[in-house]
């Protein structure tokens, strides 16, 4: 047998579908020659889900007390298999990595014991991310033929082509796929994850004959001393150039944390004494002079930084007393700058307390430094809230009210402005966050004496951010924020979901890594959570991960005036916005797509609208607004369509083009939920709806049953719609009727008053 895949698991009941990536990718590896070893903490889990895999599988049970280190020894003793391959219960493979790795080593010829895998990370599902990367080895017909029998297709006798792909795989398809040989000087910076063994692909007879084994009792980073004297007994590393080891980078860290994610007070310290066990194994003198280097960058950009730093002397010392032992070990010498010199010297000498002042003063004249740097505003910004505004006292009358971060004055905030305005005009100051005055430079509530207006992340921004009484947004508020204990925040949301928000995403394929754990951490400072409807609060619980005695299940603010309003200001709005009075308006309001961006948060969009042919069909009795999602970074060009088309995505109050509009045309934005509050026809222009819904985020509702509207999927759809649009709303008249009572109930126009009366009074 070839190989031997060691694979430990222990069961956190929270882990199932890593551990079905994780299977499921062994299963369909296209070489199979090879066992898994799972060793287990008698996982009842695991045994189901491997109990009808076609694998040749071993499941070992472990004890409770075992440690990692137990777990892999016993897969070194019970494997087969004449290389071993350490791989997490997280990670997956290419389809195509065992026949690379066979490969590898075959062509092989200078006897080389120890491979590796590149590694490539992903936060993506084992589908998506395999989408993106399986033409690693094929290209054009070949492929697709080759992956249609990986898929269950039959194929024809004399399909010669497809046979010679199959039979002369390793002369004809892998020869520019290349290896590189790491040499031991190389280990600590060529190496990918050189101080994690899984992605290893190591001869078990190599490993018996220098009797290595798994020996540290280091928890968390019980690797390192098991590699660096794998390293000290081997003159090189063949490394794939090919990326074939995915390391899952888990994106829910609250939920799901990976071991690297777990809070331990104390993996500082485990690090560094894990490098100092290691260095007992260390003859090589370069490899030590990198591994001190290594203790040394933790201690000066990692510890110092650290919250123990600050707090416990006591926790620092243990550190310090691993980075004496570690900095007395002989090894190839190396210079530290001048600025670092004094405190590692110290800590070598033994002289801990003085090391702790050097970098004190260090990390004070650093931040004293950034501090005074013109630049370096924000950074000061911070600093003074934190220490500064936080220790003022509340503003007991204050309203902070910010709408999709400064950017528009709209939304339920604006709705709770007017109405606290109007009703009780004496009582309460308010601050508006607006990064462009001009936007309400003709609404008359802005004349009012107790109004103010401030640009967000300026210097007032951080002033009333910290010491308004009251906070009302539609997002969510930075991550820095030091909320006093008497604040209150009120998040008003920003739309009924329809597509998969935060803990119910699998994939988060365009955020920052740690956007769930930020909205989760931000999301808890939240006093109130505002909910539409029965079906906005249940996602919120799950969603959000947010108590449910916080919601105020009312229906939107910003939904009243859709109820509220009259003819007379429908025909103000139309004439403020220049739209003719004798045309209908349509309005085409699509939203972002996951997987098209420019950059996290900025997103791209092609208008797949034919704009040409709908002028000239419906012209003469129609104009058209455009209406653009504000994470869409893309300016629409409207050049030769003056008259006809109207770009207003950077109009304020989306509510105006509601009611100014007599048809809407949406996709998957979240629109629809509140244009149904008017009765008013719907249509969906999904032309890529088999992709939004099987590979980005999914829907919460059973779009093809439960819309006001029909689903098109062309421009021919969606024109013959437009033509016959009174047939339209009779076939659907009693959906939208199902829709309008499950959706818009609470939606009667005193949603503010409930929110104001709960929240204020």
């Amino acid at each position: 047998m070839d190989f031997s895949i060691i694979i430990p698991f222990k069961d956190k009941g929270n882990n199932e579908r890593f551990l079905e990536n994780c299977i499921e990718s062994l299963n369909n590896q296209t070489y199979q020659d090879f066992e898994v070893l799972f060793l287990h903490n008698k996982s009842e889990r695991l045994q189901t889900l491997t109990r009808h895999t076609q694998l040749n599988m071993r499941t070992l049970e472990m004890a409770e007390t075992d440690q990692l280190k137990d777990y892999r020894n016993l897969g070194l003793e019970e494997a087969k298999g004449e290389f071993l391959i350490f791989m997490d219960a997280d990670d997956y493979l290419h389809p195509n990595a065992l026949i690379y790795a066979k490969q590898m080593i075959e062509a092989s010829k200078d006897h080389t014991d120890v491979f590796k895998f590149a590694i490539t990370k992903t936060n993506l599902d084992k589908t998506s991310t395999l989408k993106k990367n399986k033409r690693v080895f094929f290209d054009g017909e070949a492929f697709s033929k080759l992956e249609a029998v990986m898929n269950g297709a039959s194929i024809s006798v004399d399909d010669v082509q497809l046979k010679q792909i199959i039979n002369g795989f390793f002369e004809n398809q892998m020869i520019s796929h290349k290896s590189e040989h790491v040499k031991p000087v190389n280990y600590l910076s060529r190496l990918n994850y050189q101080f994690r063994v899984h992605s290893f692909i190591i001869k078990k007879s190599f490993l018996i004959d220098n009797q290595l084994k798994f020996k540290s009792e280091n928890t968390l980073y019980s690797d390192i001393p098991f590699l660096i004297e794998l390293y000290n007994h081997t003159s090189n590393i063949k490394q794939t150039t090919t990326k074939l080891y995915y390391k899952y980078i888990h994106n829910d860290s609250i939920n799901y944390p990976s071991l690297t994610q777990e809070e331990h007070d104390d993996r500082l310290l485990k690090r560094v004494q894990a490098i100092n066990e290691a260095l007992a194994f260390c003859e090589n003198l370069k490899i030590a002079r990198q591994l001190k280097i290594t203790a040394i960058n933790d201690y000066l950009y990692k510890v110092v930084k650290s919250p123990i730093f600050t707090e416990s002397y006591t926790e620092v010392s243990k550190i310090y007393r691993e980075l004496h032992t570690i900095l007395n070990i002989k090894s190839a010498n190396f210079k530290l700058s001048k600025r670092h010199s004094y405190e590692m010297n110290a800590i070598e000498k033994g002289k801990f307390k003085t090391a702790f002042m050097f970098s004190k003063s260090r990390v004070l004249g650093y931040k004293a430094y950034q501090f005074s740097k013109p630049k370096n505003q924000r950074f000061r910004q911070k600093k003074i809230q934190k220490n500064v505004f936080t220790r003022l006292p509340i503003q007991e009358n204050t309203v902070l009210y910010e709408s999709f971060l400064g950017k528009n004055y709209s939304d339920s905030p604006k709705a709770i402005f007017k109405y606290l305005l109007e009703n009780e005009p004496n009582k309460w100051k308010h601050i508006w966050v607006l990064n462009n005055q001009d936007i309400v430079k003709n609404e008359h509530e802005f004349k009012h004496k107790n109004v103010r207006i401030i640009k967000r992340f300026s210097w007032k921004y951080f002033y009333y951010v910290t010491l308004s009484k009251y906070f009302v947004l539609n997002m969510r508020q930075p991550k820095w924020l030091h909320k006093k204990e008497e604040q209150v925040i009120l998040s008003t949301w920003h739309g009924t979901p329809l597509k998969r928000l935060v803990f119910d995403m699998e994939n988060v394929t365009s955020a920052n890594k740690n956007y769930k754990k930020d909205f989760y951490n931000q999301s808890r400072k939240w006093d109130y959570l505002i909910a539409a409807n029965q079906y906005s609060q249940e996602i919120f619980e799950s969603a959000f991960m947010y108590p449910k005695n916080q919601i105020l299940t009312y229906g939107y603010p910003r939904n009243d005036i859709l109820t509220n309003h009259t003819v007379q200001y429908k025909n103000e709005v139309k004439e403020k916005l220049n739209l003719p009075k004798s045309k209908k308006v349509i309005l085409y309001a699509p939203t972002w797509r996951d997987d098209e961006f420019h950059s996290a948060g900025k997103y791209k969009f092609k208008l797949q609208l034919d704009l040409q042919r709908m002028r000239e069909e419906f012209g003469n009795d129609y104009v058209i607004v455009l209406r653009m999602h504000y994470f869409i970074s893309d300016n629409m060009d409207l050049t030769g369509f003056e008259g006809f088309a109207y770009d207003y995505s950077k109009y304020n109050d989306i509510n105006d083009l509601y009611i100014a509009s007599d048809l809407l045309i949406t996709d998957y934005s979240s629109v629809f939920f509140d244009y149904a509050n008017l009765r008013k026809p719907i249509l969906f222009f999904t032309y890529d709806i088999e992709k939004y819904q099987s590979m980005l985020r999914g829907f919460y509702i059973d779009v093809y049953n439960e819309l006001p509207g029909p689903l098109l999927l062309s421009n021919d759809a969606l024109f013959n719609a437009l033509n016959n649009i009174e047939s339209v709303n009779d076939d659907y008249k009693q959906k939208y009727e199902n829709f309008y009572r499950t959706y818009c109930n609470l939606e009667d126009g005193n949603a503010t008053k409930r929110v104001v009366n709960e929240v204020f009074n």
